[in-house]
């Protein structure tokens, strides 16, 4: 009896389920916290190799980038305290402020190479780009962590680990679909390019180098995020305002009747104010914003009036708020205008402007209706696992550099159910195998 190809992949994840998980965990033990990407890149290098994919590995040049992607480009940024969103910009980024931020020799991607694999088909078939990014946010407050962050500790089906679910199992799923679909004899018509990109939090530039390096296909899964299929993501900029006062001993704050010391902490309340002011009347007709009050930070002494202070946080939105560079510039102009208000309604705001800047900004995707993708992945996930895959949407994730300046349009879907960004992230093992499954029979129904 003939075996479906269904069958075919089910049987062989399944016979190979011990080697798949221990491949995992020695793969989550490699550290690759963003800015020190390179050891892990040298295990996607290997296993791309084992799989006889034509390699291309190769720095992100960003200069370059900032060329060809002005409106969009980023500061690349390491996990480091002292170096994570350590330059600001009135506007938007761009490679003269990098070069003269002084951290220049520090921020770049030396030893940070992306690493691209093909499989080349044998022609007349659909191609197809599998997108990932290797590296992982900062550990955070270790004494929250239950289990060694790169110790790869197995407790029932939960392996846990930090970029277990964001996103080295995306990562090595990819490779091991592929894996899958050579063991049981596969041929397919059209291309596979695996892509694990550096420095995607809070830059997405070893993405947009993929895209400058002229990298398409007719269509691209990136394999972040949980086990649904995300047809929107959303945008995200990372603001900081400065605030001044007039710093005296509070004993010396009136004189007279009129108020001389003036805290920036007690203005800052007058900026927050007009902030969620600005996010309410956003989302008058729908939720289309969210904004984060992040950190402030201002003062010297208990018994003066605070000379300075620093509030910073996010603002997330949706597409509604506008896709691409225009979604960013919409949001930025809602800021602008918070800090505007505020300012003209304070008599000492209106002569000491809060100064508004900008650290990060990621622009908002919507995946084309009618494309022919979402309709294969639903299929493959009923096939494969008997269900339908929720449809969901999701916030910033290199899909949108791949559809918006790339031409590729570009879904979203991931075996990483665990909490992302935070203590004792985990990947469960069932969610990997069964991903694998599914991502193999999507790549055979796309590209065969």
């Amino acid at each position: 009896m003939k075996l479906k190809i269904e069958q075919k992949i089910d049987a062989w994840v399944d016979e190979n389920r011990e080697s798949l998980i221990n491949e995992l965990k020695d793969f989550l033990r490699i550290p690759n916290l963003t800015g020190h990407e390179g050891e892990a890149q040298k295990f996607v290098k290997a296993q791309y190799e084992a799989l006889g994919l034509e390699i291309d590995e190769f720095e992100p040049d960003v200069k370059e980038l900032f060329e060809k992607y002005p409106e969009i480009a980023q500061f690349p940024t390491s996990y480091e305290p002292e170096l994570d969103l350590v330059i600001s910009t009135p506007d938007i980024c761009t490679y003269e402020r990098w070069l003269e931020s002084g951290y220049a020799d520090k921020l770049n991607y030396k030893g940070r190479p992306n690493v691209v694999g093909t499989w080349k088909g044998t022609g007349g078939g659909r191609s197809l780009i599998l997108n990932g990014h290797i590296d992982s946010v900062t550990l955070g407050d270790i004494d929250r962590w239950e289990h060694d962050p790169f110790g790869a500790e197995q407790v029932g089906t939960r392996i846990y680990a930090r970029g277990s679910s964001d996103m080295k199992g995306g990562i090595l799923a990819c490779a091991k679909a592929l894996e899958v679909l050579q063991a049981i004899g596969v041929k397919l018509r059209g291309d596979v390019i695996c892509q694990s990109a550096v420095n995607e939090e809070h830059a997405g530039n070893g993405s947009l180098a993929c895209v400058a390096r002229g990298y398409k296909a007719d269509a691209a899964i990136c394999t972040d995020g949980g086990f649904s299929i995300k047809t929107e993501t959303g945008g995200g900029i990372y603001w900081k305002i400065q605030i001044v006062g007039r710093e005296v001993h509070t004993g010396r704050r009136w004189q007279g009747e009129k108020m001389y010391g003036v805290s920036a902490i007690e203005k800052s309340a007058l900026v927050i104010n007009s902030l969620c002011e600005m996010e309410k009347q956003a989302n008058l007709d729908g939720v289309r914003l969210s904004l984060g009050i992040g950190t402030i930070n201002g003062g010297t002494y208990a018994t003066n009036t605070a000379r300075e202070c620093t509030v910073s946080g996010v603002a997330y939105f949706s597409a509604a708020m506008g896709v691409g560079e225009a979604g960013i510039k919409n949001v930025k102009e809602l800021l602008r205008n918070a800090i505007n208000k505020v300012s003209e309604n304070d008599p000492w705001l209106s002569e000491n402007k809060p100064e508004l800047s900008f650290l990060h900004y990621d622009d908002a995707y919507v995946f084309p209706e009618g494309h022919d993708l979402l309709p294969v992945m639903l299929s493959a996930g009923e096939d494969m696992l008997g269900k339908t895959l929720p449809i969901r949407s999701t916030s910033a994730l290199d899909a949108r550099h791949l559809g918006n300046r790339g031409d590729t349009p570009c879904l979203t879907c991931g075996p990483g159910n665990g909490p992302a960004h935070a203590p004792n992230e985990f990947i469960d093992i069932n969610d990997y195998l069964n991903y694998i499954k599914f991502l193999a029979l999507t790549v055979y129904k796309w590209c065969c």
